[in-house]
């Protein structure tokens, strides 16, 4: 497999087109497989059609961001561009719409899509060779649908997908996605992975649990609101527990948000925000009798180089990287001026990489927050 990444922060969409396709080695139509992290600030649909358009034997997905994340570094007002060229590898996409409502209408178009390439919906050793990449729509809470759609099809939960919400520069307007030039904006994207390569889908996160549990007594997860915890008001309860004024509450909502445990892994849900009447919006699904945990920062840069050292033990030799970052991580790193250093780290692999920062993360079934997800294919 070869994977080469290009970048623009050419502000006109058809003009950072031609300079993108002017970078890649190859004509277009040499590509099995591209991956495109763009800005909002460009027209998503003419972009879209236009890679679609160029790449014509390439499976085409790519999703709006809030923030991009190459060789280049972590940018923002630019489009970074994964063109694969695979081999025996296959890829086979779907865009799938209204996955907030009723994601079961797409069921033939799923298994279709998993069909094409030799992927049989219910093979208990499907994930062997296998996998799928997703980008969901950012602001239609469709997440946690689409993940339990998906393994009402597959019928094999070791069988991973893994992905990211798409972002829109924090205007929290409309996202969009798209497969082949055809574009969603309440829906996702997936793309089907079959290949005899070596593969490994990390989670990584940058929060260890301080010891203090709450238990959600009413939440309204529709829309993802904590409406009591421990019986209490949210804001006052959070304050209690971390030990300091309630007036203190939202700005530690960053660095300090919930945890879930299941099957003995940690998965962040990210505090989006307090409201007047000290009720808690969040980023991800919360249930009513739940207990979250509040969680602290470990040392940044130590947790990630050991975690690219456990990917290179996976993956010695990775010839493809997609990296996706929740924006809430990005901004941390901002804050502590480590997104060069980050970028630093990977290259002194010798490694390249493609991602954006998203709007959450998911990996198998569970959608959750400030968490990178990392898919890496090996040679």
């Amino acid at each position: 497999m070869d994977q080469e990444i290009v970048f623009t922060n050419q502000p006109e969409t058809e003009i950072a087109v031609k300079e993108l396709i002017g970078q890649l080695k190859n004509v277009p139509g040499k590509y099995d497989a591209v991956l495109f992290f763009a800005s909002s600030d460009y027209d998503f649909s003419l972009l879209s059609s236009l890679l679609h358009d160029k790449f014509c034997n390439a499976e085409v997905i790519g999703t709006t961001t809030s923030g991009e994340i190459s060789n280049s570094g972590f940018t923002t007002k630019s489009i970074v561009l994964s063109a694969l060229s695979c081999g025996r590898t296959r890829f086979s996409g779907i865009a799938l719409d209204g996955v907030d409502k009723f994601p079961i209408v797409h069921k033939q178009k799923l298994e279709d899509a998993a069909r094409k390439i030799g992927i049989k919906c219910a093979d208990s050793m499907s994930h062997k060779d296998a996998f799928a990449i997703t980008f969901v729509n950012g602001l239609c809470n469709a997440e946690e649908a689409l993940l339990s759609f998906f393994y009402s099809v597959i019928k094999n939960d070791n069988f991973m997908i893994a992905g990211g919400s798409a972002g829109d520069d924090l205007k929290f307007q409309k996202t969009f996605a798209s497969y082949n030039g055809t574009v969603v904006s309440d829906g996702a994207v997936i793309l089907f992975v079959k290949t005899p390569l070596p593969f490994f889908i990390q989670k990584e996160n940058i929060f260890k649990p301080t010891g203090s549990r709450t238990k959600i007594t009413q939440a309204d997860t529709r829309i993802r609101k904590i409406i009591s915890l421990d019986g209490m008001n949210p804001r006052t309860r959070y304050a209690q527990l971390l030990g300091i004024p309630e007036s203190k509450a939202g700005d530690a909502a960053l660095t300090n948000p919930f945890g879930r445990v299941f099957g003995g892994h940690t998965f962040i849900s990210s505090i989006a925000g307090f409201n007047d009447d000290g009720t808690i919006n969040m980023y991800s699904r919360v249930l009513t009798n739940s207990t979250v945990e509040i969680m602290e920062l470990v040392p940044i840069e130590e947790k990630i180089e050991d975690s690219l050292n456990t990917a290179l033990k996976e993956i010695p030799h990775p010839k493809c990287i997609i990296l996706i970052n929740c924006i809430l991580r990005t901004i941390i790193f901002q804050q502590q001026n480590l997104c060069q250093k980050i970028c630093s780290l990977y290259e002194s692999h010798g490694l390249k990489f493609a991602g954006f920062s998203s709007y959450g993360e998911q990996i198998g079934r569970i959608n959750s927050n400030q968490t990178l997800v990392n898919i890496i294919i090996g040679e």
